[in-house]
C-alpha cells in the first residue's frame, strides 16, 4: 500500500472527530452559548449539510486539478473552520464555521479515497479506502470517547481546537509527503468541470448512492437515539452509555477493515449486501431485545462493524460504477457516495426524531429495519437490472 495513502488516514482520523465529538458535547456546548441543547444540536447538521453539498459539487468543479492541490486546500479550509469554531462567540458564528468544515470534509474524504482506490490499484481497492476510514473509524473507536471526557470535564473549545490541530498535521504531512500531481485518469483528464457537474445527474450513480442514505440513514435512525433507548428502555445507567458507545466506535474500526478484505474478495456488489444486509438485522434485533442490557452491548458493537464495513464496500461500489458508466467522473461518485453517507446520517435523525413523536423511543430500531430493507431492496434491484455483472473498481497506477 503507498504510504501516502497512511497520510490520508491522518487527516481523516481529525474528520472523524469534528463530526463525531460534537455528539456527546451538545449540553455542554448550549450551557456555554447560552442555548437550548436543540440549538446546540444543529452543529452537527450544519457539518453534515457542509458535506452533503461538497463532496460531489466541489469534486466536480475540481475534477481537472491536481489530487494534491486539491487535498491540500480542502485541508486549509477544514482547518480554519474547525479553528473558528472553537473560539466562536456565539451560535451563528459557530454554526457558519461548522458549515465551513464540513465542506472541507466532504471534499477530502471523496478525492482521499478516490485516490487510494487508484494508487493502490483494482485488487486491492476496497482496502485502500478502507485503510483512508480506518483513520475516521480510530477517531469514533478512541478519539471520541476521550475528547467528549475533556470536553465535559475541562471544556469543550480546546477539543475543538486540538481538531484543528490534527487538521493542521494533516496539511503538513500533505505537503510533504503527496507527489505532486497524482495523475488522473485519461477520461478524467479530458473532463470539463461542466461534464463532472453533469455526472452529478446520472442514474446510474444516483442510483448507486441512494442506497448508501438508506443503509445509512437505518443505521443512524437507531443509532442517533441509542443514549435514550438504553436509559429508558435497557435501564442502563446514564454512566454507562460511554461504554456501550466505546464498543460502537471499536467495533467499527475493525468492521471498516473487515469491509475492506470483503470488498476485494467477494466484489463491490456482494460484499455490500452482506453488510446492508447485516445492518438491517441488527438494528431489528435491537427492536426485539431493547429490554435486555446485554443483548443491545453486543447489537451496539455489531451495529458499528457492519456500519463501517459498509464504507469501503458502497465507496468502491459507486467508484466502479463510475468506471462503467461515467468514466470522467471518478472522484464525482466518491463525492455522491459521502454525501450519502452524510445525507443519510440526516435522514435517519430525522425519522427517528418523528418516530419517537409518535411511536415511542422504543421503535427508532423499527425505522431502521425499514430504511435498511429499502436500501436493500434497492440494491438487489440494481444487481438484477445489471444482469449480475459485478462492478469493478477503478485500475489504478499500482503505485
Amino acid at each position: 500500500m503507498p504510504f501516502v495513502i497512511y497520510i490520508f488516514t491522518l487527516s481523516a482520523f481529525a474528520l472523524g472527530l469534528a463530526e463525531f465529538v460534537p455528539i456527546g458535547l451538545t449540553d455542554v456546548m448550549a450551557h456555554s452559548l447560552n442555548v437550548n441543547i436543540e440549538q446546540a444540536g444543529t452543529a452537527i447538521t450544519t457539518y453534515a449539510l457542509g458535506a452533503t453539498f461538497a463532496a460531489p459539487v466541489l469534486t466536480a468543479l475540481t475534477a481537472r486539478w491536481s489530487r494534491k492541490s486539491v487535498m491540500l486546500v480542502t485541508a486549509l479550509v477544514f482547518t480554519g473552520g474547525s479553528f473558528v469554531a472553537a473560539i466562536a462567540a456565539n451560535l451563528p458564528m459557530l454554526l457558519i464555521a461548522r458549515f465551513v468544515a464540513g465542506m472541507g470534509h466532504g471534499l477530502f474524504l471523496a478525492v482521499a479515497s478516490s485516490t487510494a482506490a487508484r494508487l493502490a490499484g483494482s485488487r486491492k481497492a476496497g482496502s485502500a479506502v478502507a485503510v483512508v476510514f480506518g483513520g475516521f473509524t480510530i477517531a469514533m473507536a478512541i478519539g471520541v470517547p476521550i475528547s467528549t471526557y475533556l470536553g465535559g470535564a475541562i471544556a469543550w473549545r480546546p477539543v475543538l481546537g486540538a481538531i484543528a490541530a490534527f487538521g493542521a498535521l494533516g496539511f503538513v504531512g500533505l505537503l510533504l509527503g503527496m507527489r505532486d500531481p497524482v495523475r488522473t485518469t485519461d477520461h478524467e483528464s479530458s473532463a470539463s468541470a461542466v461534464q463532472a457537474l453533469k455526472s452529478l445527474f446520472n442514474l446510474k450513480l444516483l442510483a448507486g448512492a441512494l442506497v448508501t442514505v438508506f443503509a445509512y440513514a437505518g443505521s443512524f435512525s437507531a443509532y442517533t437515539y441509542i443514549a435514550p433507548v438504553l436509559t429508558g428502555v435497557s435501564g442502563v445507567s446514564s454512566h454507562t452509555v460511554s461504554i456501550f458507545m466505546l464498543a460502537y466506535g471499536v467495533l467499527a474500526a475493525i468492521g471498516n477493515a473487515i469491509g475492506g478484505k470483503m470488498t476485494d474478495r467477494l466484489g463491490v456488489s456482494r460484499a455490500s449486501l452482506t453488510v446492508i444486509l447485516g445492518i438491517a438485522l441488527t438494528v431489528l434485533g435491537m427492536w426485539a431485545f431493547a429490554h435486555s442490557a446485554v443483548s443491545m452491548g453486543v447489537l451496539v458493537a455489531l451495529l458499528g462493524m457492519f456500519t463501517f464495513a459498509a464504507v469501503p464496500a458502497l465507496q468502491a461500489r459507486l467508484i466502479g460504477i463510475a468506471e462503467t458508466h461515467a468514466p470522467h467522473a471518478h472522484g464525482v461518485a466518491a463525492g455522491l457516495n459521502i454525501a450519502g453517507f452524510n445525507s443519510g446520517i440526516a435522514l435517519g435523525s430525522l425519522l427517528g426524531g418523528l418516530t419517537i413523536s409518535t411511536l415511542g423511543v422504543s421503535y427508532t430500531a423499527v425505522t431502521g429495519a425499514a430504511l435498511s430493507a429499502i436500501s436493500l431492496t434497492m440494491l438487489l434491484a440494481q444487481m438484477m437490472q445489471n444482469g449480475g455483472v459485478a462492478y469493478k473498481p477503478l485500475q489504478g497506477t499500482g503505485h
